[in-house]
């Protein structure tokens, strides 16, 4: 799909993918069927030999759209708990950094407030447009050798440093989950499969022996659903992307239970 559907709000979203749909039914009508008449020609049983010759186009059409919605919506899951994940990572973090001496309490502390913030108001807006800020691994690298630098003088402060060592590599597992997110999506040749087989759905009714004012309602309700099929998997199918992606409110969540508190800008 092009990069400008992404950005699209869903609202106006949902009306393309309505109209395309339903215009493209009528178009049908009007301009192809006349011509599929003249090279196909029609008969008695026409509907029921074109019903018999589609039935496997339908079976594996309606099976291609379940699938790829299932890989869309499972991908969207994916991702989402990789920032719940990353937000629970970041708040364990956060009270461990209680219990270690100054002034690395303070600085952590300090650093994970800033990593918070940035990822919220900076680093998630440009995610919506399919990007994301080097800020990011810039925060993150200086957290890490902020932790390395530390020397553990008791043998409880060696074993507290090491756990806090294991969840900050679980944060960071968790945030690059988040960020593949960004460029996650669905194979180009899917779809181009899917707007193939949309295409030949529409023509397959078109051919169809019938009333043009039946013809043009019951495609239409068709051709709406097969809109609506379409734009759950567009949105799905890039998670953090337009106004539809997934918000930041696990890590926000964070920030104003543990982190606001000790911020000395409140």
């Amino acid at each position: 799909m092009p990069d400008f559907i992404f950005s699209t709000p869903t609202q106006t979203l949902a009306v393309y993918f309505s109209l395309v749909s339903v215009a493209a039914m009528l178009l049908g009508l009007i301009f192809i069927k006349p011509i599929l008449r003249l090279l196909i020609g029609s008969g008695p049983d026409f509907n029921q030999t074109l019903n018999y010759t589609t039935s496997g186009f339908s079976l594996f059409y309606g099976l291609l759209l379940g699938l790829l919605t299932v890989a869309a919506y499972q991908n969207n899951q994916n991702v989402q708990q990789g920032i719940m994940n990353e937000a629970a990572s970041l708040g364990t973090l956060y009270s461990d950094m209680t219990n270690y001496p100054e002034p690395i309490r303070t600085d952590m502390k300090t650093m994970l407030r800033d990593f918070v913030l940035f990822t919220i108001h900076k680093d998630w807006p440009a995610h919506r447009d399919g990007k994301f800020l080097n800020g990011g691994f810039d925060r993150t690298d200086a957290m890490r050798q902020k932790l390395a630098s530390f020397e553990p003088k008791t043998k409880g402060q060696e074993i507290m440093h090491t756990e806090v060592v294991s969840s900050f590599q679980r944060f960071d597992e968790a945030r690059q989950q988040r960020l593949a997110g960004v460029i996650l999506k669905l194979p180009n040749v899917l779809w181009y499969a899917v707007l193939v087989g949309a295409v030949t759905n529409i023509l397959l009714i078109v051919l169809l022996k019938m009333p043009l004012l039946q013809q043009f309602v019951l495609g239409s309700i068709n051709a709406f659903f097969l809109g609506v099929i379409l734009l759950v998997i567009v949105v799905l199918d890039r998670p953090l992307r337009g106004d539809a992606g997934l918000t930041p409110d696990p890590l926000q969540i964070v920030w104003d239970r543990q982190m606001v508190w000790d911020d000395p800008l409140r």
